[in-house]
């Protein structure tokens, strides 16, 4: 690659990193706006309506500014696939092994990281929804969340970054999307979910497969919980669904790693295009200030 056609890849991948940057920046700002109003005695509704504007901030104000900021760059065309319920299915049950081993390490390691800090180990994210009613969990992390996630990470940045193929696209986003959810127990699963939402959007050429399969992951993840009863054979069931659909999913993503379907790019993928540029290295420098915040 000459070093002019360097340059313009590099300011090409910085817009990507900024258009991040401006998302959590966002929401960051939001956050202190909604911390001050509350220190203020102007916010009394409690956890349920924090939890909601909290989301206005995330996606409502960030995703129009992150979409702005790269207008100018088109995703490369992609080829369209039938979306069957056969294929949902297989995805869904890989994603769900996904999530639990990666649920299981992030845990452990981020159990690890607050001990060696010196505080008693929390998971953040559990004690939040356990706090909030189910049509409040429903509506954030079962419909907004989903639906803006997969409009950044996947219609946005893989999208774009499809530019130097669909694998590594799929690499970064699914790194950068690991990296947004901002703490040690969520990066592993996130990651990884990352990857096969990316397949999917990839491989049918449409946004409608991740962010239906999102919906799905975090309902069964979330939700669920929340409907089942605290006693009897249905949460005995659903724990045990976890392992199960862990071993078919592990089965399933072995059996069919050689019929993956990746198209190449127009350009040559490199870390040094992709990274080595302010803007990537803004957005991930943030990414890690704001999950450190957490242990302070």
């Amino acid at each position: 690659m000459q070093q002019t056609d360097l340059r313009q890849e590099k300011k090409y991948c910085a817009r990507l990193g900024w258009a991040l940057v401006l998302t959590v920046g966002c929401s960051l700002v939001w956050q202190v706006f909604l911390m001050a109003v509350a220190l203020a005695g102007r916010l009394n509704s409690g956890v349920a309506l924090y939890y909601l504007l909290t989301l206005v901030g995330y996606y409502i104000l960030a995703l129009p500014l992150a979409f702005r900021v790269c207008r100018i760059m088109p995703a490369p065309p992609m080829t369209q696939r039938s979306l069957t319920p056969r294929l949902m299915g297989r995805w869904f049950v890989i994603g769900i092994a996904l999530m639990w081993i990666g649920s299981l390490v992030g845990t452990a390691l981020n159990d690890l990281v607050y001990r060696i800090a010196g505080l008693q180990p929390v998971d953040m994210v559990t004690e939040t929804f356990d706090m909030l009613p189910l049509s409040v969990v429903l509506l954030g992390a079962c419909i907004l969340g989903p639906v803006c996630e997969e409009l950044l990470f996947r219609g946005l940045l893989a999208g774009r970054l499809a530019r130097y193929g669909q694998k590594p696209a799929a690499l970064v986003s699914a790194l950068l999307f690991g990296l947004y959810h901002a703490n040690v127990s969520q990066f592993f699963y996130a990651f990884a979910l990352g990857l096969l939402l990316a397949y999917a959007y990839f491989y049918t050429g449409s946004l409608k497969a991740p962010i239906l399969l999102h919906m799905l992951f975090n309902f069964y993840g979330s939700a669920v919980v929340l409907l089942l009863p605290e006693s009897g054979i249905l949460p005995v069931l659903y724990l045990a669904s976890w392992p199960v659909l862990t071993v078919a999913g592990v089965i399933l993503l072995v059996r069919g790693r050689k019929r993956q379907v990746w198209a190449h790019g127009p350009c040559e993928p490199s870390i040094q295009t992709i990274f080595c540029n302010i803007g990537m290295t803004a957005a991930i420098v943030v990414c890690f200030v704001e999950t450190a915040l957490l242990f302070l």
